[in-house]
């Protein structure tokens, strides 16, 4: 235990307790002197400044221990040798004091010798006490002294003995409850680094995703552009065509560089937010892990869109669960970011579901397509058995989950998802028991300001 883990200041209780003990024993030598119970042939202004003398080095035993002791039990022989103390609160002084040595005192060599010398000079005192009090026997036979001192030298290795021992086991916990708190601060570091990390990680890849769209948009806008030039003048109708599908497309290249900056930019809020890692504690599992794996599949092939969602549905079925999926209203046309961000919203909220709810949960995952936004929603239905929260209402993604639930990562990643596209994320424990993940994200500029959708709708499954 280093200097630094050691309080040796002084505190407010320090104080009091000096006060308390120095009045008591005031008190207790001027009572000694009125009644006559014990002998003491100082004047009473002499016991009263040895009382004070004797508590005032409780006030640094956390700072110099040793050296506190030390004052102490000189005092307390000075006095008693010239019987200017009393012996009733003087002794808790004299406890304390020797006590002090055990859980302050770094060094526990000094430790062990300062009471061990301690020990003998007080056995030295006792030992000159006894022999006065050998020399005015006065009606006490032999074998009565004898008992009179053998209880003595009991009471002193009981009060001695309890001080060092008590002082001994005052360290370990001290020492314990230091280590304690340094690898709990470790656990706590090495949580925020993971945290900040994991969010890091998440982030190159948004940027990467990102970019892989822009780069897509950016090729249309190449081939529109030769098409353009080439019809010009030929057929002008085709080339305006060609012209406006590029400032379509160059608009939306704008959106995502601006959600892409936003993205990187943000780089604190998530991290701080973000308190625990319970994603990666069972990444061993096996229902946990068998999402992913088709998202592993998904990024060998490009970039995952809506048509893989069949495939993702298929491979959650696959671990014990009903699940469901439907697609409500028209479909629209969405960029490939749109398309990408939607997947990983329903690839990490049936991770989710594989993960917490188990074998045997209904899982329902649904795409509503609105006048002007797509809404996602993942809900789960826990199996029998299976620990749910109790709130009544769905709660924020910053909220913290239960301790069944887990708090991951993975909703900090789809929040930021959603985040950069202009939308939100919702999750949390639903009224009825079970979890739910709901995300909406407006349609992209080129989907908002078409009048009707090019694509036929699709069939619930």
């Amino acid at each position: 235990m280093t200097a630094d883990e050691s309080p040796t200041r002084t505190t407010r209780g320090d104080v009091y307790i000096v006060v308390a003990l120095a009045v008591s024993s005031v008190l207790f030598a001027v009572l000694y002197s009125a009644s006559s119970i014990e002998i003491l042939n100082a004047p009473l202004w002499a016991s009263a400044l040895a009382s004070v003398l004797l508590t005032a080095p409780l006030l640094y035993r956390r700072r110099y221990p040793s050296q506190s002791a030390f004052v102490i039990c000189l005092v307390y022989s000075v006095a008693l040798v010239n019987s200017a103390m009393e012996i009733g609160v003087s002794q808790i002084i004299l406890f304390l004091g020797i006590y002090s040595i055990g859980p302050w005192q770094r060094s526990r060599r000094v430790a062990f010798w300062s009471r061990l010398l301690l020990c003998i000079g007080m056995a030295v005192l006792f030992t000159v006490s006894l022999t006065v009090q050998f020399r005015a026997l006065g009606d006490f036979t032999v074998l009565q002294f004898a008992a009179s001192g053998g209880v003595s030298f009991l009471t002193n290795v009981a009060f001695f003995g309890g001080a060092w021992v008590f002082g001994n086991r005052a360290w370990k916990q001290r020492k314990l409850m230091a280590d304690l708190r340094a690898a709990n601060d470790e656990v706590r570091e090495q949580e925020q680094q993971l945290a900040r990390q994991a969010v890091d990680l998440e982030r190159v890849r948004i940027a990467r995703e990102l970019h892989d769209g822009v780069a897509h948009h950016i090729a249309g806008v190449g081939i529109h552009a030769a098409a353009a030039r080439r019809s010009l003048e030929r057929n002008p109708d085709k080339a305006k065509e060609s012209l406006q599908v590029i400032e379509s497309s160059t608009r939306e290249t704008v959106d995502e560089l601006r959600a892409l900056v936003y993205t990187l930019r943000d780089t604190d809020s998530s991290t701080e937010e973000t308190s625990a890692t319970d994603d990666t504690a069972k990444s061993g599992d096996r229902a946990a892990e068998a999402p992913n794996d088709n998202a592993t599949a998904a990024s060998t092939k490009g970039n995952p869109s809506l048509g893989d969602l069949p495939e993702l549905i298929e491979s959650a079925r696959r671990f014990d669960q009903t699940v469901e999926y439907a697609t409500i209203g028209d479909p629209r046309p969405l960029t490939p970011i749109t398309e990408m961000s939607i997947y990983r919203v329903i690839q990490e909220s049936l991770t989710n579901c594989s993960r917490y709810a188990g074998a045997g949960a209904e899982v329902d995952v649904r795409l509503r397509y609105g006048s002007t936004g797509l809404e996602v929603e993942v809900s789960d239905t826990r199996s029998a058995g299976r620990p749910s929260t109790g709130s009544n209402s769905v709660r924020s993604d910053s909220g913290p989950r239960s301790k069944s639930e887990g708090l991951g990562l993975g909703i900090v990643g789809m929040r930021e998802r959603m985040n950069a596209l202009g939308g939100n994320l919702e999750a949390g424990p639903k009224s009825r028991g079970g979890w739910i993940v709901r995300a909406r994200i407006p349609y992209p500029r080129s989907t908002a300001e078409r009048s009707s959708p090019d694509t036929p709708a699709k069939a619930s499954t």
